[in-house]
């Protein structure tokens, strides 16, 4: 327990911040005065911080060591969060650019940590990790959904989770020992960008469906369950906590499902518990079965990008600090169109469309399975 405090916290502290943000985006679009196609393309920002945060990210993490690096980057990004709440289109855009670029430095740095207490230790933690990810979800869902039903603003709302925050990475920087010097100067020679090798991309192949429905529903999630099914804001909140819940509990339950089943189970568990979650959201307007359904999907997602992760750092050849920016850069540049394309979609055609068609990429993640054990994908094949 006491290895797990640190990454535990953070990543608990991290998923306050970025869910007590994303559950208010139907009052921030408000206040921006933009449809759901313009709000798809100012979250696309994030994503352009991210692909330039990636050269740097990797470097920093060997400069600096993980542990400090995660403890600057994320009060970083919690101080630009109610800035976020206030601003007009432009300035939203310029933070959110921001905080996707300082984001992931900070990601890669807190999978770092989690990695390396692994090698160290010889103990699973990295989904115990992401585990607590869940768990701050889920109470900042719930949190979240108080908070707007006793008519809290976002930016009053933003600046309490930003005071946790900081809070939280004072108490990790006071508990945590200094990270040893890395043993050889980081190599500044070559490409700013790592690129992935055929693993990597087989990976990210493998995970793009589950983490690209992972993202429809913090984006598009809770304007589903207002817009479409006509949930008041405590009630979403309370909804939106299963999607949370399901991914929670699978995470902590992750490294013992992992020991058990292997990671190509998993996969296929995974999507098949998502693809079932997305039919039984659209097909059954019903707030109750809309708390299954979100669960489903919540437990078919929670193992996906740790999955990525695991299998990166175990197959992926050099540091694993550019393997782990590699894979970044990777997800990031498959999927850095779909907030403004489901945007469109929700738009355009409806909320329910948005989330029906993600289902053939859910296949594909299916199909991948084998890749997790660096097997070769199943694809099927056409008996004659």
């Amino acid at each position: 327990m006491k290895n797990l405090l640190p990454p535990a916290l953070l990543y608990f502290s991290n998923a306050i911040l970025f869910i007590s943000l994303f559950t208010r985006l139907p009052a921030i679009q408000a206040s921006l005065g933009i449809d759901k196609a313009g709000l798809g393309l100012a979250l696309l920002s994030a994503p352009v911080g991210t692909f330039l945060a990636l050269p740097l990210a990797g470097r920093i993490n060997d400069r600096l060591t993980p542990r400090l690096t995660a403890l600057v980057t994320l009060p970083i990004c919690a101080l630009l969060t109610p800035a976020l709440t206030i601003l007009p289109v432009a300035g939203f855009v310029i933070c959110f650019f921001l905080f996707g670029f300082f984001r992931t430095i900070f990601d890669v740095a807190a999978n770092m940590i989690s990695a390396g207490i692994e090698q160290r230790t010889g103990r699973k933690v990295l989904s115990r990790s992401h585990g607590f990810w869940s768990v701050g979800l889920l109470a900042g869902s719930l949190c979240s959904g108080f908070l707007a039903e006793k008519a809290v603003t976002p930016f009053v709302q933003q600046t309490l989770a930003t005071g946790f925050v900081i809070a939280a990475c004072l108490f990790v920087f006071w508990v945590t020992p200094k990270d040893p010097a890395p043993e050889t100067p980081p190599d500044r020679k070559g490409s700013a960008y790592v690129l992935p090798d055929r693993t990597i991309v087989l990976i990210c192949i493998m995970v793009f469906g589950l983490c690209i429905v992972e993202g429809a529903v913090y984006d598009w999630g809770i304007f589903f369950l207002r817009e479409q099914l006509k949930a008041d804001p405590a009630i979403a909140g309370v909804l939106y906590a299963a999607f949370t819940v399901g991914m929670g509990l699978t995470r902590l339950s992750g490294d013992m499902l992992r020991d058990s089943f292997g990671s190509i189970v998993l996969v296929r568990a995974s999507a098949v518990s998502v693809a079932l979650g997305i039919i039984l959201l659209v097909a059954m307007p019903s707030l109750t079965l809309a708390g299954a359904a979100l669960f489903l999907i919540g437990c078919g997602v929670a193992l996906a990008f740790l999955l990525a992760v695991s299998t990166t750092i175990a197959r992926g050849k050099g540091r694993p600090s550019e393997n782990l920016a590699a894979l970044s850069l990777t997800l990031m540049l498959s999927t850095i169109g779909v907030p403004p394309l489901l945007g469109f979609i929700a738009e355009h055609v409806s909320l329910v469309a948005t989330f029906l068609v993600l289902l053939p990429c859910v296949l594909a993640s299916f199909l991948m399975a084998p890749v997790a054990e660096g097997r070769r994908p199943s694809w099927p094949r056409r008996r004659i």
